[in-house]
């Protein structure tokens, strides 16, 4: 009687927590292989192999997970055999579906070292397979964070100017002394950038600078190859520094000495470490630097428009800067959030643009009668600070915010009382949870930015500056001129916007830092009387 020949596929899965655990590739491969070589009844018809792809990916979303799902449903095997169950994945939900995908279409799911075949088996052994990375990822996270409280090298990328000292236990970060280009170390290429930056140069600046002197980037340096996507071989990078690369590079606590363990982590309330390294530059200079890459974000030095109000206009709606624009015949200033989808609100910004050729003379006009008669226009707008409806309104936000804060702890309640009724999986869990503290800290920021700040004494104008400034005005100054003395005289503008009958509506709020404010509307025209 001849035997029918069963068709057999196998998949083989291995991510970097598994190789920590000393589970490889060519273990899977050698017990499969030997386990196939025992069957005489049994055709290997292809091995399905994902390489460093983690468990917690779904099967359909992983290389070759996804190839063996197609060839599953063009019937091109009747068994799939895997060394561990695990190694379908590691979550408690997505091998129960490739479990039910694979028996609609026929296909058997075989454990060769757990002899798992029946459904019940299988359904215990996922649920373990789940807790133990659970388990796995909380003992691996808590020796970390210790060790990183100890200021020691937690693995990763090493930022560039550092190197590792030391092994395991003993590893650091010390400051490099590799020489990267001619006499330059890598501690000095940090700091010669810090230094450029705090002289005013812009990312790009630098960045096309570094390029034309051949300086080669960490990746270039460290020979480090980069995947495009996901089972993409990796390939080296175009060697090139980018403005994008440099801010990075500066916005870094640890170039002033702070090694902040797990800031980039999009986990919900993850805790980020601090630990201290070895400077490279002082808090000084560190803070200076971002100071100039705040400046030249919100005060761009390109095009030949300079935009006066460019850094002091903010959006009621996202919180996101005003930025000029170029329109037809005349500039604009539009939400940064119109252009991309970005801030707080969900899709494009749906704030007014405001012409800049009204704007800025009436704010102009104000600044240059306080320079000249600082007494008569600080009466003119005491007197004319009578709409308190905006202010109404925001402190309405405010109240309603703090009521929601209030309500976070019986949403996080409901949650947990689902899950103990059985309605929602651990991962939904994890999932509600998440969204709970992402909404919670969206709400603490906006709820920050509404709360009235106490006077600074950083805010009070230093009575020889403002005679220096009358007289530059008196000399005559330029715009570039005018847009720094703005940038100091006006401490924001807050432009909110609402929708009435169909058409957009925007007031406008001038905090200047001589005591006043007035609001106005572009649609009704101004409330300050001219000059």
């Amino acid at each position: 009687m001849q035997v029918k020949m069963k068709r057999v596929a196998t998949y083989e899965r291995v991510s970097s927590e598994d190789q920590r655990e000393r589970e490889t590739i060519r273990t899977q491969t050698e017990e499969l292989a030997r386990r196939l070589a025992l069957d005489p009844d049994v055709r290997l018809v292809d091995r399905y192999v994902d390489d460093g792809v983690s468990g917690t990916i779904p099967m359909a979303e992983r290389p070759a997970g996804k190839r063996l799902l197609e060839d599953a449903a063009r019937g091109r095997f009747d068994e799939v055999w895997v060394y561990k169950i695990d190694r379908l994945g590691r979550d408690d939900v997505d091998p129960l579906i490739v479990w039910r995908d694979l028996e609609r279409l026929g296909v058997r799911v075989y454990s060769v070292t757990e002899g798992v075949s029946s459904p019940f088996e299988y359904h215990i052994r996922v649920a373990m397979a789940a807790e133990e990375r659970r388990t796995f990822l909380a003992r691996s996270a808590a020796g970390i964070a210790r060790a990183a409280r100890e200021g020691r090298y937690c693995g990763g990328i090493v930022p560039l100017g550092y190197k590792v000292e030391g092994r395991k236990q003993t590893a650091k970060l010390v400051p490099s002394d590799a020489p990267i280009w001619r006499d330059w170390t890598e501690a000095d290429l940090v700091k010669r950038i810090f230094d450029w930056l705090v002289e005013g140069w812009s990312c790009r600046k630098i960045a096309d600078y570094l390029n034309a002197l051949g300086v080669p980037t960490s990746y270039v340096k460290d020979n480090r190859l980069v995947a495009r996507r996901l089972g993409e071989r990796k390939q080296q990078t175009q060697g090139r520094w980018r403005p994008g690369r440099i801010r990075n590079l500066v916005v870094n606590p640890v170039h002033k000495g702070e090694y902040n363990y797990g800031r980039r982590s999009t986990r919900a309330n993850r805790e980020v470490i601090i630990a201290p390294v070895p400077a490279l530059v002082t808090p000084e200079t560190w803070e200076a630097a971002q100071e100039t890459l705040a400046k030249n974000r919100i005060a761009t030095k390109h095009g030949s428009r300079v935009n006066l109000l460019r850094s002091v206009m903010h959006c009621g709606i996202c919180g996101l800067n005003y930025s000029g624009t170029a329109g037809r015949n005349v500039g604009w200033y539009r939400c940064n959030g119109q252009i991309v989808y970005r801030g707080k609100s969900e899709g494009r910004c749906r704030s007014k643009s405001i012409r800049s050729d009204w704007l800025e003379p009436l704010v102009w006009r104000d600044v240059e009668r306080f320079l000249r008669e600082p007494g008569e226009i600080i009466e003119e707008l005491a007197a004319e600070r009578t709409d308190t409806s905006g202010a109404a309104v925001l402190e309405a936000e405010r109240v309603g915010i703090q009521q929601a804060l209030a309500d976070m702890p019986a949403q996080r309640d409901r949650v947990l009382e689902a899950f103990r009724r059985g309605y929602m999986t651990p991962i939904d869990l994890d999932r509600q949870m998440g969204a709970v503290a992402s909404e919670e800290k969206a709400l603490q920021s906006r709820l920050a930015e509404l709360t009235p700040s106490e006077p600074s004494t950083e805010d009070e104008l230093d009575a020889d500056l403002l005679q220096e400034i009358r007289r530059r005005v008196d000399e005559g100054i330029d715009d570039v001129m005018k847009r720094e003395i703005i940038s100091l005289l006006v401490h924001r503008i807050d432009v909110n916007t609402e929708e009435v009958g169909g058409r957009k509506r925007a007031t406008i709020i001038i905090h200047y830092r001589f005591p006043a404010v007035v609001s106005f509307s572009p649609d009704r025209g101004s409330s300050r009387r001219p000059a």
